[in-house]
């Protein structure tokens, strides 16, 4: 019983706190008079009371106070009480005829009992609550591995120690074949294979040879970005709360969701609002406390990122540090709000919650600055012969199937759907159609304005279709972007994506879905992010060894990021190239983490 004893939550009662209140209870006090020694309330004594006493004494604080005092403070009648032969005293709880009580009442066993059932209480919990991977190899393939890479031969005693290790039981939720090249890898760059590292770069393949600074993230190195946005992944399925875990993915659009909002989440589980707020800030807190290798690699990376100045210059400023945190956070977590996925950023790269808050405040006050002067461009004259031009380019790429069939009527257009709230999301006033337009992402506010601004769009209307679609075996429902019917009467259906986007797997199964729909109603479909389209995608020209070694490779296994870096090596290439590569040959393209197959 030495030290602090494991209390429960608000209480913190140690050993000497509970002493002292054996020691006020045999001089007498009340317990109001307890509560101002301890500088604690009336309940919170009763509660320690209770602690003290058998289970069926511990009614309620004031019953289990009283007990406690009867059996502390009765004696005998000559003042003297009884003991055993050995010298020691009988700690049961036994009446005397004359009505008093033993007062060498045991209570610090008593205390150890209620603590250790508490402790055993907690763990079941936790573990009904705990997510844990299925294994896809043994700890001896672990052990062996290490020793083929290595080159070294573990004693019995090594071994055993290794076998015990806490990275062992994880990498085990890994394939041999996952874990040998990485292995491999490590040891070949840095002649060592520690279990932490070769664990995390089986997560966040890239992590020990990327360069995560601030100016890598600023200019795009996709390096920087792919392995920043893996690492972020892996930190938070690293979370072992089943809830929590399920709650933060669908927030921060992780594990093949979409970003979403506290209410729809809460409608998908049944939960109300305020319960789902509760679980992401359970998951917050796990995730701030975690030991995990993600997670502690992605907290050093973070304070990298949003505390360390240029070199020569100090820390950065304020407004500074709230565009660091935004362009991180668009990385880390691509279309996910920003509170979540800031708030989470910012604290664990150190900062405060008061802090953390400020810095979403300065963002946002940013981005109101920016809107106000977005709309005042938007009066430029000039931008509707821009405008129109681009269309022209567009129209000319949409796919159509036979003769152009006819439009729906303006009155027969609604939003189907509201679009959910994102850090880029907001509602834009459009002209042509005098009301508001809901956007969800800045590609679809520049495809938006693009509709409002071309004079051949006659009207549109945002997500204006409800579509089933098929992916990973799970039915699904897209709703595009817009529908947009120019001035001859023709309607084309529109996707407005980011270019790396357009040909990963999730989105080409959209595709073919919406070209489906199209075909049988005469429309065209165009893929845009308001500028280039899928079809220049498949058109954009890629290094020819570049093409072939990277047609030989996928045709025999799935590729990661290091992998592709490995067979580019030598050869200048971009994600375009990458992307452009995926659409002309059909492979499958998924990200978090980085995976590239031949379908």
């Amino acid at each position: 019983m030495d030290g602090h004893i494991p209390e429960r939550r608000g209480q913190r009662w140690s050993l000497e706190e509970y002493e002292k209140l054996v020691a006020g209870i045999v001089e007498g006090l009340t317990a109001e008079e307890l509560a101002a020694r301890h500088q604690r309330s009336v309940a919170s004594i009763g509660w320690a009371a209770r602690s003290l006493v058998p289970a069926e004494e511990a009614v309620d604080g004031a019953t289990a106070l009283a007990r406690l005092t009867e059996r502390l403070t009765g004696g005998g009648a000559d003042g003297t009480y009884d003991s055993r032969a050995d010298g020691t005293y009988d700690s049961a709880y036994e009446g005397r005829p004359d009505g008093t009580y033993n007062a060498t009442y045991d209570w610090r066993a008593r205390l150890a009992d209620v603590l250790r059932t508490r402790a055993a209480t907690r763990k079941t919990r936790e573990a009904r609550g705990r997510r844990e991977r299925p294994r896809q190899c043994e700890p001896d393939t672990i052990a062996a591995l290490w020793q083929e890479a290595t080159a070294h031969r573990l004693s019995p005693e090594r071994r055993t120690e290794f076998l015990a290790r806490q990275p062992v039981k994880a990498l085990t939720t890994y394939t041999e074949d996952a874990l040998r090249p990485v292995a491999a890898r490590l040891w070949r760059a840095h002649g060592r294979l520690l279990l932490e590292e070769w664990l995390l770069e089986a997560k966040c393949p890239g992590h020990t040879a990327a360069d995560l600074s601030w100016e890598a993230v600023a200019e795009g190195d996709t390096d920087a970005t792919t392995v920043l946005h893996d690492l972020s992944a892996a930190a938070v399925d690293e979370l072992r709360d089943v809830r929590a875990h399920a709650v933060l993915c669908r927030r921060l659009g992780l594990d093949g969701h979409d970003p979403r909002t506290q209410s729809a989440i809460g409608r998908e589980f049944s939960l109300t609002r305020q319960r789902v707020s509760q679980l992401q800030a359970r998951g917050f807190v796990r995730i701030l406390g975690s030991r995990d290798p993600a997670t502690v690699a992605l907290r050093e990376a973070l304070r990298l990122l949003l505390h360390d100045g240029a070199p020569g210059e100090g820390a950065p400023g304020e407004a500074e540090s709230a565009e660091r945190l935004r362009a991180v956070a668009d990385v880390s977590f691509p279309g996910a709000p920003l509170n979540p996925a800031g708030l989470l950023l910012a604290r664990l790269s150190g900062k405060s919650d008061d802090e953390a808050k400020r810095l979403l405040g300065v963002i946002s006050a940013l981005d109101s600055q920016r809107r106000k002067e977005e709309r005042q461009r938007h009066h430029l004259e000039a931008r509707a012969a821009r405008a129109s031009a681009r269309w022209t380019d567009l129209a000319a790429a949409a796919d159509w199937s036979g003769t152009p069939g006819p439009a729906p009527a303006p009155e027969e257009l609604s939003a189907l759907r509201d679009v959910n709230p994102r850090e880029h999301s907001g509602s834009w006033f459009s002209t042509k159609l005098g009301r508001e337009v809901q956007y969800e992402s800045t590609t679809e506010l520049q495809v938006l304005q693009l509709l409002d601004h071309a004079r051949q769009i006659a009207y549109y209307q945002e997500q204006p279709l409800a579509i089933g679609y098929t992916y990973r075996g799970r039915p699904r429902t897209y709703y595009p972007d817009f529908l947009a019917v120019t001035t001859r009467g023709h309607a084309v259906l529109i996707e407005a994506k980011p270019q790396y986007a357009i040909p990963l797997a999730i989105n080409e199964a959209k595709y073919r879905a919406a070209a489906g729909y199209c075909a049988g109603r005469g429309w065209g479909l165009l893929v845009t992010d308001g500028s280039r389209t899928r079809a220049g995608l498949a058109r954009h020209t890629v290094d020819s060894e570049l093409e072939r070694r990277l047609l030989a490779a996928v045709t025999e296994r799935e590729l990661t990021w290091p992998d592709i870096r490995e067979i580019g090596h030598g050869i200048p290439f971009t994600s375009l190239d990458i992307a452009a590569l995926v659409l002309r040959h059909r492979w499958t393209w998924e990200l978090g983490p980085y995976r590239l197959r031949s379908t």
